[in-house]
């Protein structure tokens, strides 16, 4: 296992407003400060536009340039479209989608897109205000709306995205998000009965499994084999925080030699989206985990 970093990099530095100056910034930061990958995002509408496919290129030259790499690039912006329960609404998302999952093959930097869940919009009450971007605190469906419906929905808009990663040779992650259609670790395994595709597999950030009072250890168990990619953040348990490890009150120990006793050869992303002084503060989390796995 390496440590890596998350695009929260690049949030903690330039905020959710990223474009193509600042990942070629980024980029380079992150090689100055000796992290042999980077990951990438759409995490807004606006972001779109740095994806030209001039700039789509440059990204790609200068990575490979820097010799650094990217993990699973992660498809923030139609998250609440795709879990839209209005049909024009989840077009939309769906074409929002496949315009990700063309970025990701043109550019060639990793082999999987990774789609944060998320509860249909029209179901949501309010947000967290732990960062900006957080999942929502409180829902509740529509009286008009069933559960089974917005499952059976969410159910086939994934398939449908799955075929389009799997047309351009990619393959598709679910990052599960508290108050989400997918939250938890038993909800993606659900997902996957119903997917049935080597292709489709998990993405765990470790803050918001723990801030549902999941086990850490017994989640990376129950979805060993089917892990696309691990963000590594902490929080006190109560807040979907996403402090630095050790930060917080996940047992960092664990929840590594677990990863190793499962198998898991991926990277460790770093996920610190608000950090006062980011370089410094990756850097002690990135030695902090190191340290451990040292002694395992």
């Amino acid at each position: 296992m390496k440590i890596g970093l998350n695009p929260a990099f690049l949030f903690a530095h330039f905020g959710d407003k990223v474009f193509f100056d600042q990942v070629i910034t980024g980029a380079t930061r992150a090689k100055e400060l000796g992290f042999p990958s980077l990951g990438l995002e759409i995490y807004c509408d606006e972001q779109y536009d740095a994806y030209t496919p001039k700039n789509i290129g440059r990204i790609r030259d200068h990575f490979h340039a820097l010799g650094l790499e990217s993990t699973a690039f992660l498809a923030c912006a139609p998250r609440a479209k795709l879990a839209s329960i209005t049909k024009k609404i989840r077009q939309e998302g769906k074409r929002d989608f496949k315009r990700i999952v063309d970025v990701v093959s043109e550019m060639g930097l990793t082999n999987t897109v990774s789609l944060v869940s998320s509860a249909p919009p029209e179901a949501v009450i309010s947000y967290m205000q732990t960062y900006p971007g957080a999942p929502p605190e409180s829902i509740a469906l529509p009286p008009s709306c069933s559960w089974e419906t917005v499952w059976n929905t969410y159910v086939d808009t994934i398939k449908e995205c799955l075929e389009m990663a799997i047309s351009r040779g990619l393959r598709l992650a679910i990052e599960p998000l508290p108050m989400s259609i997918v939250s938890t670790s038993d909800s993606y395994l659900r997902l996957a009965d119903e997917i049935r595709s080597n292709d489709f597999g998990i993405l765990i950030d470790t803050s918001h499994l723990f801030y549902q009072r999941e086990s850490l250890p017994v989640a990376i168990e129950k979805v060993k084999g089917q892990l696309f990619g691990f963000c590594a953040c902490d929080n006190d348990g109560v807040q979907d925080f996403h402090w630095p490890p050790g930060k917080g009150n996940i047992d960092w120990r664990e929840v590594l030699r677990t990863l190793k006793k499962a198998g898991y050869e991926g990277y460790v992303d770093l996920e610190i989206n608000v950090a006062d002084e980011p370089d410094p503060t990756y850097l002690n989390a990135r030695e902090y985990l190191e340290n451990i796995l040292k002694e395992l």
